[in-house]
């Protein structure tokens, strides 16, 4: 019981002071169930792999092939400015298809609703032709 009462803490903590960017990872890098030295590893993230984070001390919060964890903040290089998580000027596309429905299909890295998920071939470019 006492390790998910820490766990919801460490969550909050994440939540409050956390922004979103984007990061490339400078090595392989480990995702860790919990922001912890010694935490499981739930998958490796290779170099250079383009990752959305929400950094706060030494630990960012990502997804990597459908799993949610940390990778530690020094195996990350920023590519773009932090943003705010929620508030006004943020965009979220569900799809492809509700990108190009809005009009806004293809976006670049750096454009508000650039998400990983929706770069298939991780060329910066999302919903792209074909994609």
């Amino acid at each position: 019981m006492s390790n998910l009462i820490r766990l919801l803490t460490l969550s909050v903590a994440f939540t409050a002071s956390a922004q979103a960017a984007t990061a490339v990872t400078t090595s392989a890098a480990n995702l860790l169930r919990q922001p912890v030295l010694g935490s499981v590893v739930l998958k490796v993230v290779p170099r250079d792999t383009l990752l959305i984070v929400a950094c706060s001390g030494n630990w960012c919060r990502t997804t990597y092939q459908d799993r949610g964890g940390y990778v530690a903040r020094s195996m990350t290089r920023p590519v773009t400015a932090s943003a705010p998580l929620s508030g006004r000027g943020n965009v979220f596309y569900r799809s492809c298809r509700a990108m190009r429905t809005a009009g806004k299909a293809p976006l670049s890295l750096g454009q508000l609703g650039y998400r990983t998920s929706l770069d298939r071939n991780h060329n910066g470019l999302a919903c792209e032709r074909g994609e």
